[in-house]
């Protein structure tokens, strides 16, 4: 694995794609990137924040499919081949709990699959992989 991004949830006017820029990275040293999907929990609107008042919005938590759109949407603008429709990803959720979920498979085939509850987490794999890892692939 190389370095671990977080990736954010977008707002209208903000669309911060930097963690593209790191799955990039590791892509070309051949290697794995995991990442962290947003949560917001606790968050007060602007107009509640500029208030004072203590109203804060309900928990959201990013799932791999909302991931894996924003991803595709920075590739369809910078076409670089970071996430292209077939690239191999591992969609999780809950892990080490006793209803996690994994699956494995091309970046178009995951985004379509419903992950359940939270917490969701994206691994955009390597380009070549180790013929261990092609099992676990094929496993999941």
């Amino acid at each position: 694995f190389g370095e671990t991004v977080s990736i954010p949830y977008w707002l209208d006017d903000w669309r911060p794609d930097s963690w593209y820029d790191k799955i990039m990275k590791n892509k070309k040293a051949g290697l794995h990137t995991l990442c962290l999907l947003d949560i917001k929990v606790k968050e007060q609107t602007v107009e509640n924040l500029m208030r004072g008042r203590k109203i804060y919005e309900p928990p959201r938590f990013m799932t791999v499919k909302q991931a894996l759109d924003q991803l595709c949407k920075v590739e369809e603008d910078r076409q670089e081949g970071v996430a292209p429709p077939d690239a191999c990803c591992f969609g999780l959720a809950r892990l080490g709990r006793e209803d996690q979920v994994i699956r494995a498979g091309p970046v178009h085939k995951i985004a379509e699959l419903d992950f359940g509850g939270p917490l969701h987490s994206l691994v955009i794999c390597a380009e070549e992989l180790h013929e261990l890892e092609q099992e676990f692939v094929d496993f999941y």
